[in-house]
């Protein structure tokens, strides 16, 4: 039997079809038509506050997932809201794909109420982005754009609807068979690393002495495979922020976080390398510092899946555009038969530099490790943006890489609250951990609504220290103590605002005993937790801007020269 169906009862019959369990958003009157059709689905909505909640919410579940998640939003200020999220997604490499609604296509360009130029607006900030105008082309661009989130390095696209459009028949539709059950990604079929790439890449290992690893998100999805490398040749290992979970600190070939809040260790370690294996990584300016002084001495091998990234800020010496782990594969297999390590004095510097610039254990390392040993290692570990997100990734012990999610290159506030809503979803009966701040918090504070109508076993620590502590120590390091917009000059009380949303409240001072948190994770059910911090508290190490990695502070008032050479 053949029949019609609108565009936009097709839009939810596609993701039913995908396999799509919850469907953020927010509706206004452009989107509608969509919404009507949502209505009699199988989906499941979730009814964010405000459009940026429902793009990171939607990040959640797809950062846990790895599978595509859409969202939906209406048209104008729907889609300024939704920027954010959308931007984050892009920079970090997030597989959504955003429905809007737009203005009927007779009143585009007219400045109609809510009306905006989208396509314009987010193109920088998406793979791709659609306006449909001929509703028989919908299912194509559907099905192609839901390809391309995941095609390659994953982000978001994004598919503009105008409300005629969403109204429209598509004809011919059969009610069976039409839309596919099952979806097989797009691939991207590049081929498999040359011979000559592989003896390239084994004879600068082979004339080597300090090799190091440099991994990044990217090198996630091949773990695996990192692991066996860095332990079967016995290379040393750093990671950028969004890298933290794929070596546990225990190793001890792992140097650590490397870069602007990076470990002694790792910063040193960059200095002296001879050979910089880098692995899914951008060399973003917060892991390398000063791009002239980065490695200075060293050769590169980079292995990324975006071509974009190759020689764009740091020319190397053999590179590979592709699937990291078939370059990987290719890789062992070569060095197992020709290569034998022979780096026994660099692996003894490892071990010094590990030892002697080990930092000093703190309270808020204190409160981040008992926090860590009341939960189990299948939670998942968020934060915001700030001093906070840095003590977080310096003292919290990953396990595991897909334990750790935070906004890495767009560096956004209020990120953790709505994130953590999709993680949960996506993970029921996981526990969710989100630290934020006290800035940050304010960001999305409406989405504790959302957290609640759905009870979400989300646990929140909001380190409250009364300023926007990182624009604070900044201030008070390289503005000669000016304080300007730093400071809270009013907070409201916070324990009161998420009671006030049906949320169960504690406060403690960073000089409690924190032995209470095994009580706090064990109830299955949204907490807010206030911990006041000194506002003194800095995060160290602190490699200014413009300085090179091992030009750190240690703290306020240091000379990283002398800190060095005491460590030698």
């Amino acid at each position: 039997m053949q029949t019609s169906i609108t565009v936009s009862e097709y839009c939810i019959r596609f993701f039913e079809s995908k396999g799509i369990r919850f469907l953020p958003g927010l509706p206004g009157g452009t989107i509608l038509p969509v919404y009507d059709a949502l209505a009699k689905s199988s989906l499941t909505h979730v009814l964010a506050r405000h459009e940026q909640g429902a793009g990171f919410i939607a990040q959640g579940i797809a950062r846990t997932t790895g599978e595509v998640t859409p969202f939906l939003i209406s048209s104008g200020p729907g889609v300024s809201n939704a920027i954010t999220a959308v931007a984050d997604a892009f920079r970090d490499s997030v597989p959504i794909l955003v429905i809007s609604g737009q203005v009927p296509t007779w009143l585009i360009g007219t400045d109609a109420f809510q009306e905006l130029d989208t396509l314009s607006i987010v193109r920088s900030i998406t793979k791709r982005a659609y306006l449909v105008t001929d509703p028989s082309r919908f299912p194509e661009i559907l099905e192609e754009a839901f390809s391309l989130c995941k095609e390659g390095r994953p982000g978001p696209v994004w598919i503009d609807l105008p409300k005629d459009i969403q109204n429209s028949l598509i004809g011919d539709f059969k009610e069976k068979g039409s839309i596919p059950n099952e979806h097989e990604d797009k691939k991207i079929l590049s081929e498999d690393p040359s011979r000559e790439l592989i003896d390239g890449a084994t004879e600068l290992l082979k004339n080597s002495n300090k090799q190091l690893l440099y991994i990044g998100g990217g090198a996630v999805k091949s773990e695996r495979l990192i692991r066996k490398i860095s332990d079967q040749f016995r290379i040393p290992v750093v990671s950028t922020l969004m890298g933290l979970g794929i070596f546990s600190e225990e190793d001890e070939l792992y140097l650590g976080m490397m870069g602007m809040h990076g470990t002694a260790a790792a910063n040193e370690a960059l200095r002296d390398c001879d050979l910089l294996l880098a692995f899914g990584v951008r060399f973003d300016d917060r892991a390398t510092g000063n791009l002239e002084s980065f490695c200075k001495n060293a050769k590169v091998i980079h292995v990324d899946i975006d071509k974009r990234e190759i020689n764009k800020n740091r020319k190397v010496d053999l590179s590979w555009n592709g699937e990291l782990s078939s370059f990987l594969f290719a890789w062992i297999s070569d060095l197992e038969t020709n290569y034998e390590a022979s780096n026994k004095d660099w692996l003894s510097e490892i071990s010094r530099l590990k030892s002697n610039l080990a930092p000093p254990p703190n309270k808020i390392h204190s409160l981040v490790r008992s926090v860590a040993s009341s939960i189990n290692e299948d939670a998942f570990i968020l934060t915001d943006v700030g001093q906070h997100q840095m003590w977080v990734a310096q003292s919290y012990p990953f396990q595991k890489p897909n334990s750790w999610i935070t906004s890495g290159g767009q560096g956004t506030m209020g990120f953790g609250l709505p994130a953590s809503i999709g993680v949960a979803l996506a993970n029921p009966g996981a526990t969710v951990l989100c630290f934020t701040g006290d800035g940050s918090i304010m960001m999305n504070l409406q989405e504790l609504s959302t957290l609640k109508e759905w009870n979400l076993n989300v646990k929140i620590i909001l380190v409250n220290n009364g300023h926007l502590g990182l624009v604070r120590q900044q201030q008070e390091l390289f503005y000669e103590n000016r304080k300007s917009g730093s400071k809270f000059e009013f907070q409201p009380d916070f324990l009161r605002l998420a009671e006030s949303f049906g949320i169960e409240s504690a406060k403690i001072h960073l000089k409690d005993n924190f032995v209470f948190f095994s009580d706090w994770f064990s109830k299955k059910a949204p907490s807010f937790l206030e911990v006041i911090v000194p506002e003194e508290e800095g995060v160290y190490p602190f490699v200014p801007a413009g300085k090179a990695n091992h030009e750190y502070l240690l703290a306020a008032g240091t000379n990283w020269k002398d800190v060095v050479e005491k460590s030698h």
